[in-house]
């Protein structure tokens, strides 16, 4: 049943309240888009559209989804991308460093992040000048739910707007969901309540600690009208400065060093990679390739690496907090860290004991 058009709590200068998801392939922001904004049109009466602009690739690429709602005499007659939305949802912590992520948010914009700290924590991290700040675990919920991460997210979304209602996205859901997953809907729906009602708001007005972000839509250092001569491409997807880790959901290989023989069947079946080898000479001075482990900075968690060893030097372990900066500079625990603790042979365990079981090197 079509409710009452709630009055929208801000507007543009064309009289819209936009909103703007940023994530990576996988982790769901297109559809969460797609059910917000039914849940508005059909549920709220709302004049509104959702569209997305993503890679052709099914995971790891840059995906942003768009949520335009207007009252329902404005006519909405634009399908340009949102360059300052009224709401921003980051929908992994690891893009908070990515370049032009925060572009565009007003003083009193909302930002909702993905992510398992404090929301102090978090406007440090995302160097947030001002406006309402919303975190949320979204990861342990879906994990714990046997979920993925959007409809978390969705829930976090609604109660930090403060006037979509989550009858009707709760819906939208069951909708969408009862159509080619049934099995599902009970469990999204359960997902989608505990996002609204675990996120963490807080409201930060402007004390100086940050500059002010641009309101203009960021623009990359290269492009067709500065362009190296000849159209050099140097920063290509496949070089050091690329980081698709925040394409995984929560799962990576852990590489057991002890349970190794070398056999390189993991490497052949990465599709990205990410595998690094060294070359040492043994006591009889033969050289030989020596299999270091994944470098996860790469590593999307596809797992195929692990179905396919056959001696289980691969596991499949999930993030702790310890690994809340994959991108930066690599982890490496299973020889130079696990090894000195003693925990080689050890496999990781939820929730972690007190410590860091890994440490940072390289």
């Amino acid at each position: 049943m079509v409710m009452s058009p709630p009055s929208l709590p801000k507007t543009n200068e064309l009289g819209f309240y936009e909103m703007r998801f940023d994530s990576v392939g996988g982790l769901g922001a297109n559809l969460a888009g797609q059910l917000l904004a039914q849940a508005a049109v059909l549920g709220q009466g709302l004049n509104g559209a959702h569209f997305s602009s993503y890679g052709s690739e099914k995971k790891g690429s840059p995906v942003k989804s768009f949520v335009r709602l207007g009252p329902p005499d404005r006519e909405l007659r634009t399908s340009n991308p949102v360059d300052r939305p009224h709401l921003l949802a980051v929908f992994h912590h690891c893009l908070l460093k990515v370049a032009g992520t925060l572009s565009g948010l007003y003083p009193d914009s909302i930002l909702v992040v993905n992510v398992p700290d404090a929301v102090d924590d978090v406007r440090e991290r995302a160097k947030l000048p001002s406006g309402t700040l919303a975190v949320l675990n979204a990861l342990d919920i879906a994990v714990q739910e046997n979920t993925r991460i959007n409809t978390a997210i969705l829930g976090a979304i609604v109660k930090a707007s403060g006037f979509l209602d989550p009858s009707a996205v709760k819906e939208a859901i069951a909708n969408s969901f009862g159509k080619n997953h049934p099995d599902k809907v009970k469990s999204n729906l359960k997902t989608f309540d505990r996002g609204f009602n675990e996120v963490k708001i807080k409201e930060f007005p402007f004390d100086g600690r940050f500059e002010p972000i641009p309101t203009t839509r960021y623009v990359p250092p290269w492009g067709y009208a500065n362009a190296p001569i000849g159209g050099i491409i140097i920063n290509p997807g496949n070089t050091v400065l690329k980081d698709l880790s925040a394409s995984r959901q929560g799962i990576f290989p852990l590489y057991h060093r002890d349970r190794c023989i070398d056999c390189g069947l993991c490497a052949m079946t990465c599709p990205d990679y990410v595998f690094v080898w060294d070359r040492v000479t043994d006591k009889g001075g033969h050289t030989n390739m020596v299999l270091r482990g994944p470098n996860l900075q790469y590593c999307k968690g596809c797992l195929k690496c692990v179905e396919i060893c056959p001696v289980e030097a691969l596991t499949e372990e999930c993030e702790r907090p310890e690994f809340r900066f994959t991108g930066d500079p690599q982890l490496w625990g299973p020889i130079e860290a696990l090894v000195d603790l003693e925990r080689d042979n050890e496999p990781a365990k939820w929730p972690q004991e007190e410590g860091a079981w890994w440490r940072r090197v390289g």
